[in-house]
């Protein structure tokens, strides 16, 4: 009769590894909601923009915008502008976003590799998926 392996002894070092682990994941978890934020306001930049296009000439003289808790009343023109420059801003924050959170995906790949490497199936670094 074979004894079963002992289990393998957890370092310091390794602890390190783990709370690593767990620090980029939470990182990864925000970093996903605010990516899905991003794109919905992307979204909503382009539906206004949309709208705007839609709007009579009449009713394009006066267009309020939502800043912060007021509404300030623009011409379409300025309001265009405005709109141009928030998508780009957003844009280049969601690519900076995405870009973060990729590298902290390849980061916990590589620690996934480490960690299941000397404990193999006795721990547990797998999210459930959400979709």
């Amino acid at each position: 009769m074979s004894t079963p392996a002992a289990p393998p002894t957890v370092t310091a070092a390794d602890q390190k590894l783990i709370n690593k682990f767990a620090r980029l994941y939470q990182q990864h978890l925000q970093l996903k909601l605010d990516i899905k934020e991003a794109e919905n306001q992307i979204e909503n930049i382009n539906e206004a923009s949309d709208e705007l296009l839609l709007l009579d000439t009449d009713d394009a003289a006066s267009v309020p915008l939502r800043i912060g808790q007021c509404f300030i009343h623009f011409d379409s023109d300025s309001i265009t502008e405005r709109l141009e420059k928030n998508k780009s801003v957003a844009e280049e924050s969601l690519t900076g976003m995405k870009e973060k959170n990729s590298k902290i995906q390849e980061e916990m790949d590589s620690l996934k590799k480490v960690l299941y490497g000397k404990f193999g199936d006795r721990i547990n670094l797998e999210s459930e998926r959400e979709e």
